[in-house]
């Protein structure tokens, strides 16, 4: 178990001694100076959307084409472009990743879905641990957002083979800056008016030095928001705030820490229903199911440290901690089955309470060095963690059809207040009183990785890697007697190799093999209660190109993959709640395309195309096998483009446009008692702003969904109980003051 205060006093000392060895250095041979720290980035139109850099997936300050993988990098000018106000909303303009469910963290990337659990699938600052479950991270603290495609669990552990998600966060500047922004919100569309779902969202970002000598820093980020959705009775409203503060030991030695604290309390919310799985039988997306109490909050804060040291010759020693509390209590009706007569749908009362701990951290060096005429750019590193999951149902009661204890509702003109209230209800159904568990669960694991970048010949580089993975996992039931506590231990030896050829300067030409793997999580349950499940493991084949063009004006990156993955673990509903089974093994293959130009000095366009064929090709179920993943589109692409207008009368004026496709996607993986599947048909959307900038001030308005089309995003684990709707034509008008 990992003490905080062992730790904490641990990296004190360690900062002391540096700082103690630093000293003692220049008072001998002077070490070399480190650059001075940039001044905080000012929002201005000509920032890319793009960026050249992506230090996510190799742990290496590289640029992307030293990188033998897919990789993005999504800029702070982007975000506000499109006014990003979570991660979430960024998925539509991500190549390749759509939503897959209704958390920020249920997403598909090149075919896969990641869950509500995988801790992996979205990062801050390359560990793991959100400070919320449900409701999407959002980005005020978030200096860009990058993303790498295919397996990485050579250098970050159990991760899902479509690729993760790295939430960079804004660090301490040497010089003062800051930023106040205020944003409304609303809606024009699908019987919506202005003024009938308002929200109101408010920023503050400032940092700076705090001694005259620039020893010290901060800054500081906080949020405020209250927003209605365009859903019936439904709402979010929360906080977020993260302060930090780095201390520049000296020009080779520098610690960061920063706490982050965030809370949201929302309208329980379980989305949409399809009777007979058939999307044209959906009601209004508008529609809420849950009663006007229904709730769900969380809350949770987390602290992040930073330690980073140079020895001289590009030698330099990081050390990363993140530790992270979170808990969410909902309070509710859920959807639960749709009744034979296909217009009445069953729901169950519920109350949980759910607490999370994650305490993960990373220390690594990087060793430049040469052998021979080959250079190498090594990082050798170990990594560990320890998170605890504590879930406990306080009621779980499924509604009968007929009777006072009734809690069906008609699933196209529902009638709220007719339902006995939650606190009147019984906690469990008689028949099957193990549905009342609470479960805790403990998931230790640690890994020793290394990656070498070898410059083998002037037009030749060769990446390999090797990772030593070990995991083990403790489960025990804290109210069903007689339940044994559980006990796993997997081990994993998982390696990574690419190989790079650069013509030129400008084009890359690579291939790629890498892996992952995933133990099904410790609270996994098949229908009899058991967990028998073995880990997920995946490999993928990567082979691209990437190009710069006419100076760094055009950006181009092509990839053709396929991943293969085993021991698939599926979740579905069942009378013991959520339960799992092995269905055997997946194949996503397919090509990506991405541009990033910039053919006037003032326009810009960010634009990318993915085409993934994502199917079942083993299962013990025959009619599963060749059926298609869920939320995973055959096709999907994005564009968004800007013009600033930069001289004359109309100076600081600018227009963007964005459009965004998918094809159709499957909602559900059929089987041989239910050949069924849901289908959720194709979209195309498009959005546009307006900009405006003077002097220290930036207005932006933006039409979402500027031709009022229904769509839905996703389906969730729960599929035709859990249809993720998109949103009608919204408005949103933003001002910002630089300073």
């Amino acid at each position: 178990m990992l003490n905080r205060t062992v730790l904490a006093s641990a990296i004190a000392l360690a900062v002391a001694q540096m700082a103690h060895a630093q000293t003692a250095t220049q008072n001998g041979a002077p070490a070399p100076e480190a650059a001075a720290a940039p001044p905080m980035q000012q929002v201005t139109v000509k920032g890319n959307f793009i960026s050249s850099g992506s230090a996510s997936a190799m742990k290496l300050a590289v640029p992307v084409r030293d990188t033998p993988f897919t990789v993005a990098s999504y800029t702070d000018t982007f975000m506000k472009a499109i006014e990003v106000v979570n991660v979430a909303d960024l998925y539509n303009y991500m190549t390749g990743i759509k939503r897959s469910g209704n958390t920020g963290m249920e997403m598909s990337i090149r075919g896969f879905k990641t869950g509500a659990n995988d801790k992996n699938a979205i990062m801050v600052d390359g560990l793991p641990g959100l400070s919320g479950r449900f409701s999407s991270p959002p980005v005020i603290g978030t200096d860009h957002v990058e993303v790498v495609k295919g397996p990485a669990s050579v250098l970050y552990g159990q991760a899902q083979p479509g690729g993760f998600v790295n939430l960079v966060s804004k660090k301490p500047q040497a010089s003062f800056g800051g930023e106040f922004g205020a944003k409304v919100t609303g809606y024009h569309g699908d019987k919506l008016s202005l003024g009938d779902a308002n929200g109101y969202d408010v920023s503050m970002d400032v940092t700076g030095p705090i001694d005259a000598e620039g020893s010290f820093l901060y800054r500081f980020v906080a949020q405020a928001n209250d927003t209605d959705t365009f859903r019936d009775r439904a709402y979010n409203k929360g906080g977020y705030a993260a302060p930090s503060f780095t201390w520049k030991v000296s020009p080779a030695t520098s610690a960061t820490i920063g706490f982050e604290y965030r809370r949201s309390e929302s309208a329980y919310d379980q989305y949409l229903v399809a009777p007979n799985k058939d999307i044209t039988k959906i009601a209004p997306i508008t529609t809420h199911y849950n009663e006007p109490g229904d709730v769900l909050k969380e809350d949770g804060h987390a602290t992040t440290v930073s330690l980073s040291h140079a020895f001289g010759g590009d030698v330099k020693w990081s050390l990363a901690g993140r530790f992270v509390e979170n808990s969410d209590d909902a309070r509710g009706y859920d959807n639960t089955a749709i009744r034979p007569d296909g217009v009445t749908l069953q729901r169950r009362a519920r109350k949980q309470e759910n607490a999370r701990e994650f305490n993960y951290i990373d220390s690594n060096v990087t060793l430049p060095f040469t052998t021979a005429d080959v250079g190498h750019k090594m990082i050798v590193g170990v990594n560990a963690g320890r998170d605890t999951l504590d879930t406990n149902r306080i009621q779980f009661f499924n509604g009968p059809a007929t009777g006072p204890q009734s809690l069906d509702i008609n699933i196209y003109n529902p009638v709220f207040g007719r339902a006995a209230p939650l606190d009147s209800l019984p906690a469990v159904n008689p028949a099957t009183p193990g549905n009342l568990n609470r479960r805790y669960t403990v998931t230790t694991s640690s890994g020793v990785y290394a990656s070498d970048l070898m410059t083998l010949a002037a037009h030749w580089k060769l990446n390999l890697g090797l990772r030593y993975t070990a995991e083990k996992q403790r489960f025990k039931e804290l109210k069903v007697p007689n339940v044994a506590p559980g006990e796993k231990s997997t081990s994993k030896v998982l390696p990574l190799a690419g190989l790079l050829y650069q013509p030129d300067k400008e084009t890359t030409y690579y291939a790629s093999y890498s892996t992952s793997y995933v133990p099904a999580p410790a609270n996994s349950q098949d229908i009899n209660g058991n967990n028998p499940f073995t880990p997920e493991s995946a490999r993928q084949f990567e082979v691209g190109a990437k190009a710069n063009f006419m100076n760094n004006k055009l950006r181009t990156t092509f990839a053709l993959f396929r991943i293969e993955k085993e021991n698939v673990l599926s979740s579905f509903a069942c009378p013991r709640g959520t339960c799992a089974q092995q269905i055997g093994s997946e194949r996503a293959q397919g090509f990506e395309l991405e541009v990033n130009a910039k053919p006037l000095p003032n326009l810009q366009i960010a634009t990318g195309w993915a085409h993934t064929r994502a199917v079942i090709v083993k299962s013990a179920d025959a009619a599963q096998v060749g059926a298609r993943l869920t939320n995973a589109p055959l096709n999907s692409a994005n564009l968004w483009s800007r013009y600033d207008i930069d001289s004359g009368a109309l100076e600081g004026l600018g227009i963007g446009f964005g459009v965004v496709y998918s094809d159709e996607r499957t909602g559900n993986i059929p089987s041989t008692a239910d050949r069924r599947v849901l289908k959720l048909p194709s979209y195309v959307i498009a959005d546009l702003g307006l900009y405006y900038s003077k002097g220290d001030y930036d207005f932006t308005a933006k039409v979402g969904n500027l031709f009022d089309k229904t769509y839905y995003e996703s389906a969730g684990f729960m599929n035709e109980l859990q249809i993720l709707p998109g949103a009608p034509r919204n408005l949103a008008f933003s001002v910002r003051k630089r300073f």
